[in-house]
């Protein structure tokens, strides 16, 4: 689907105002049920990698009544890349945030190794990259687990954008799975994801809406925690990944052209993978 930002790039390129020479294509994990294809889309629902586009080509189908236009772009998808694609979108150039802080990933949950205590890695069932980590609750109480990740800046972000997590809730137990973002020892923002489904879930919660205990520095962060929350009964939940999308500030000559749902692909680590974009075009005929 093309989408209004779209309609209005192709207009101004046509009209020679725009430059289309490095194109992007993005893949996302999320399906329609979890981020609904809309023509005011301006992002995947929970990009995973972009790449440039190789090559271009147009296809002309005179065999029906009105005829069909198609502009066809392709690229290839890196031997090392893992992950499941359920959507994919073309893009002008790199998306980039006219403040310096954009879209990006905070961890992808695929190693069990810098958590206390330690998670259960989980190779079965995952959809960015090729693993994913469960985490539990005995019941009783909520439990956290803690892992240090990268120094990662949030100060520049507004109170519009929003923090992503792809997990699966494994049983109707969970009352809630919190993110903790840490830059020290006892000070962090929280995160409370509630409201979700018995198996995977993409939700976004937006700057605004996080809470803080302490006195933290939202320059440092340096610590995350997941601190699942039983209601009742043990219960568990596999984290796949965590990012921040920048929702206001993007830069809009990057703005995504088009976006489209497709039936799950997986991209397996050890080969390449050739990606095609199909844009169809109507003139109105």
């Amino acid at each position: 689907m093309i989408t209004r930002f779209g309609k209005r790039f192709l207009i101004d390129f046509i009209a020679g105002n725009r430059t289309f020479f490095d194109k992007v294509l993005a893949v996302g994990i999320a399906k329609d049920a979890e981020y609904e294809l809309s023509d005011t889309n301006s992002r995947l629902g929970f990009e995973f990698y972009s790449v440039p586009v190789l090559f271009g080509g147009i296809d002309i189908d005179t065999s029906v009544v009105p005829y069909t236009y198609t502009a066809i772009y392709s690229t290839k998808l890196p031997t090392n890349l893992a992950g499941k694609i359920n959507e994919i979108a073309i893009y002008p150039g790199r998306r980039s945030s006219s403040n310096a802080y954009g879209n990006q990933f905070i961890t992808t949950f695929e190693s069990p190794f810098e958590w206390s205590p330690s998670p259960v890695l989980n190779e079965v069932d995952y959809r960015v990259g090729n693993s994913s980590l469960d985490l539990s609750s005995d019941g009783i109480s909520p439990k956290e687990y803690i892992a240090t990740i990268p120094n990662f800046d949030m100060s520049g972000y507004s109170n519009f954008d929003t923090l992503s997590f792809s997990y699966k809730v494994n049983d109707s137990n969970l009352a809630a799975a919190k993110i903790r973002l840490y830059s020290s020892a006892v000070d962090y923002y929280e995160f409370n994801f509630v409201n979700h489904i018995v198996g995977w879930n993409i939700k976004d919660i937006e700057i605004a809406d996080m809470t803080s205990n302490g006195n933290p520095d939202p320059s440092l962060i340096s610590k995350i925690g997941v601190v699942v929350v039983p209601v009742g009964s043990a219960t568990s939940i596999t984290v796949d990944g965590l990012r921040v999308n920048d929702e206001d500030t993007f830069d809009p000559a990057y703005g995504m052209i088009a976006r489209s749902n497709i039936s799950e692909i997986e991209k397996v680590a050890g080969r390449e993978l050739t990606i095609e974009y199909k844009l169809d075009l109507n003139f109105g005929e």
